[in-house]
């Protein structure tokens, strides 16, 4: 009769670990020229925008974009910003979010800008955007850590035509992929079972 539940112990839902951001500044909050703090521009001596024409991002306050200056020569542009992050667990499994948004004038309607993302040596792209719509969008992607320490890198990516669009990104979060714990209904029935066994055990012995 002790053991009728446990089917019903046995299917209770796990918990999961509460995740914390591992960017720092991941809501792009800064002013002036140069990367938000706690980032670092890829080539630092290439030009950058912080809040362009202020669209109000999900995030709220400023963010960072890249312009496109290939046909604006001897102008270029900072390419993106990187943060180095550290702490992290080798072969574990980490989650990015981010939103991203083209804003300025779109000479080319259908052209779409990226980002293209790397946590260490793995590289993935964001959901494309264009200035011809100028819609803040969300893109998430998971990554599995290969060092305790990793490099996280936006570089912006733009598609033909795309000048001189500006591609902006805010609200970076990078945490720890859930790991489900074991939950005390399961632990529960573990023992009854156990117990269960070692008195069946008891019982049959000669």
């Amino acid at each position: 009769m002790m053991f009728r539940h446990l089917p019903w112990l046995l299917a209770a839902p796990l918990m999961a670990q509460a995740a914390d951001n591992l960017v720092t500044n991941g809501s792009m909050n800064f002013s002036g020229a140069g990367a938000p703090t706690g980032w670092t521009l890829v080539v630092p001596t290439g030009e950058s925008w912080q809040t362009f024409e202020n669209h109000t991002s999900p995030e709220g306050g400023s963010y960072f974009g890249i312009q496109d200056l290939d046909s604006f020569a001897p102008r270029f542009n900072a390419v993106g910003i990187t943060q180095t992050l550290s702490g992290l667990q080798v072969g574990a499994s980490y989650e990015l979010s981010f939103y991203s948004m083209s804003n300025h004038t779109s000479l080319a309607p259908t052209a779409m800008q990226q980002w293209r993302v790397s946590f260490g040596s793995q590289t993935q792209t964001g959901q494309q955007t264009s200035a011809s719509v100028q819609t803040w969008v969300q893109s998430k992607m998971t990554f599995t850590a290969t060092s305790t320490v990793q490099a996280l890198t936006f570089a912006a990516e733009f598609l033909p035509g795309s000048y001189p669009e500006i591609l902006n990104v805010d609200g970076v979060t990078l945490t720890a992929a859930a790991v489900p714990e074991v939950s005390p209904q399961l632990l529960l029935a573990a023992g009854l079972l156990a117990l269960g066994g070692l008195k069946l055990r008891r019982r049959q012995a000669p």
